[in-house]
């Protein structure tokens, strides 16, 4: 893609100001003095293209009052009453439009983008035509034919690949994070190799902008792992509502689970699930309970046929033994009501010493975090000796508090991780029991409240003496009511368990293809193209005098894609261990740094058999930061004139000095783009 021109059209009531410049196809430089517009012009420039998002918010909020408010034109001031920009871009077929954006307008939105057909600043002559409207910022302006973004993808002959989010779900590599790595704005873009790119949830966002760009063959396999990424939430998650419905009705009827695990299993096997009724002391399974019920029911049914023959003495004798189990029942009740007071009192002793042990793990980290930044400064007390006497000193929080031998920090740390783990397996553990128990409780509750009932109901029959129990009676349509919830429960059991079974099948699934992808992130080819890539690297860097460590031993990391001494991010001094290259090191040589990767990025996308996704477009405002020498510049400005595919714009004031510019583009082939002044000037100029 080329970015052929640029217009700021501002209007006022002494007529139209603003600028209108072109760039050409290969190096065009931007001169100009300090707080003259190169990044007025720099920034009107993102706001055209939709990336202000990359100069630091959305909207004409990121654009300076010169340009929406007002300007001084001597020492007149002039106030704004409408302001536009126009960029005109062409693509790899030969295709051309010209984008207007109002910047303050009564009419027009600043998220609106209009796309006319045609070269309209470059050819003003041609018919400007119905332009196409599209949207920015709302939501679908990356993904609906409507939207900016989802034009420009297509205009750039992009298909923009789907990415990781650290919510572990699935996005878009928006075009806004490509443009980060082709685009650099003075302020915050050479803090990083690749800076500002706009948050949008995707995992790792600097690597996956360096893949995209040098066209690693990664996507595919990292969309496919995130989509069983999702998957696998998904089965966690619907195993455990199931899971939980399953429990729910077991609870309502007081039947325990036992052999069902809480977490997806790829094992799992229906009749391994057992069914329980407790009394807090025995377990009985659910189909011998029912079995027991029913024998109850037929002998009740037995004594009813009987009742109207039976001697008091047979009705006091029922009596006393259903006052014995029901005395039975209330102490089973009362030991199961303590057990589960228990076992509460003691999950939540647990959680204490867990929070406890949480508080000293992070006390100890702490400690150790600080010793060992100032070891790494230097200091003495760091490296347990005392600054002033020199004399050894303990590494505990406890000296002179606790005697005897005392565990240093990392052994601390260690101890009290494991025991964090341990209380952790404790709680869970109770938890569970503490449900098993809960059940326990709400079962016996419920015998109690029907053997007291039929307790009762005996004692009206005998104090009356009726033909008829109405105990037998009583008793027998609590059996039939329990009976047909425990029917409905297995019914439900059944419907439940197949829908595990279910579950555990797409587990499996899941797990097949898992093992199914390959083990390495990346496959030869991409590996040899990472390996160009540092090739590139390390000969720009040479080229641009970079001197802080030795470019021989720079190598470009596969877990990182950036630059690595020693498998520390080359921002680093090897002597003295995660040291900041920008404090121990010439500012400017990072800099350098970040020259070589974005160039490299280009050089490796564009040599045949290693193609990959770059679009041919570098823009940079004022890349000689920190004073860099105007050997460096030269050397840059050199680069980016004999790439022959490559479109480059720098803004550069070279320090406001002739004599720095002659030697940073002496003999070099460029566009020159310069003003007298400030850069919003009339238009009819």
């Amino acid at each position: 893609m080329n970015i052929r021109a640029i217009k700021l059209r501002i209007a006022t009531a002494r007529g139209d100001f603003g600028f209108q410049f072109k760039f050409g196809r290969g190096l065009t430089v931007v001169r100009g003095s300090n707080s003259s517009g190169k990044s007025t012009l720099f920034n009107c420039l993102m706001y055209g293209l939709g990336m202000e998002e990359l100069v630091g918010g959305r909207g004409e909020k990121v654009l300076p009052y010169a340009v929406k408010e007002f300007f001084n034109l001597g020492e007149e001031r002039v106030e704004v009453v409408a302001s536009e920009v126009f960029v005109e871009l062409e693509n790899t077929r030969g295709a051309s439009v010209t984008l207007r954006r109002a910047i303050r307008d009564t009419v027009r939105d600043t998220k609106l983008v209009e796309v006319f057909e045609g070269a309209h600043l470059t050819s003003p002559s041609t018919e400007v035509g119905t332009p196409k409207p599209t949207f920015l910022f709302d939501p679908g302006s990356a993904k609906k034919q409507e939207g900016f973004h989802q034009f420009l993808e297509t205009f750039m002959g992009y298909q923009l690949p789907g990415v990781a989010t650290t919510s572990g779900g699935m996005t878009k590599l928006y075009l806004q994070a490509v443009f980060a790595a082709l685009a650099v704005e003075q302020k915050r873009g050479w803090t990083d190799y690749i800076a500002n790119i706009p948050f949008f949830g995707i995992r790792d966002a600097r690597t996956r902008v360096t893949e995209f760009l040098l066209g690693l063959s990664v996507f595919e396999r990292q969309a496919k792992r995130a989509e069983l990424d999702a998957d696998s939430m998904a089965i966690d998650s619907d195993w455990r509502r199931v899971f939980d419905n399953l429990r729910q009705a077991a609870a309502v009827n007081g039947v325990v689970i036992e052999g069902l695990s809480t977490t997806p299993t790829a094992l799992f096997d229906p009749a391994t699930v057992l069914f329980v009724k407790s009394n807090g002391k025995t377990k009985t399974s659910l189909a011998e309970h029912v079995s027991q019920l029913r024998a109850e029911h037929a002998e009740l049914g037995a004594k009813a046929e009987a009742y109207s023959k039976a001697s008091g003495i047979e009705a006091l004798q029922e009596l006393d033994s259903a006052s014995e189990e029901l005395q039975r029942l209330s102490v089973l009740h009362e030991r199961a009501t303590a057990n589960l007071t228990l076992q509460r009192a003691s999950q939540e002793e647990f959680r204490v010493l867990l929070a406890e042990a949480s508080e000293d793990l992070d006390r100890n980290k702490t400690a150790l975090k600080l010793r060992d930044l100032g070891a790494q400064m230097g200091v003495e007390v760091a490296s347990d000796h005392c600054p002033t006497c020199h004399q050894s000193m303990d590494d505990t929080l406890l000296f002179g508090i606790v005697s005897g031998p005392q565990m240093d920090l990392r052994t601390n740390i260690e101890y009290l991780e494991s025991q964090r783990r341990m209380l952790q397996r404790q709680i869970n553990g109770a938890q569970e029991e503490i449900r098993q128990s809960e059940i326990a409780v709400a079962d016996i509750t419920a015998r109690l409240a029907a053997k007291h009932d039929y307790r009762n109901s005996l004692r009206g029959d005998v104090s009356t003496g009726a033909a008829e129990s109405r105990a037998i009676v009583r008793r027998q349509i609590q059996i039939e009511l329990e009976l047909s919830n425990l029917a409905t429960f297995e019914t439900q059991a059944e419907a439940l368990l197949i829908d595990l079974e279910g579950v555990a099948a797409r587990l499996v699934a899941n797990q097949a293809a898992r093992k199914a992808l390959p083990k390495d992130a990346y496959s030869e080819q991409d590996l040899a193209r990472i390996g160009l890539f540092e090739k590139n690297f390390r000969s720009n860097a040479s080229s641009f005098g970079y001197e802080s460590a030795e470019i021989r031993d720079i190598r470009i990391s596969t877990d990182t894609l950036t630059p690595t001494l020693s498998d520390l991010e080359l921002r680093e001094i090897i002597s003295k261990p995660k040291a900041s290259l920008i404090a121990d090191s010439s500012a400017s040589d990072f800099v350098r740094l970040i020259w070589s990767y974005l160039l490299a990025l280009h050089q490796t996308s564009v040599t045949r058999g290693f193609e990959g996704n770059h679009p041919g477009i570098l823009l940079m405002d004022e890349p000689g930061q920190h004073s860099m020498r105007s050997s460096s510049q030269h050397a840059l400005l050199q680069l980016l004139s004999g790439e022959g595919k490559l479109q480059s714009i720098v803004a550069a004031s070279f320090d406001e000095n002739e004599s720095v510019f002659r030697e940073a583009t002496a003999g070099l082939e460029f566009t020159l783009i310069q003003w007298e002044g400030k850069v919003i000037q009339p238009l009819n100029s």
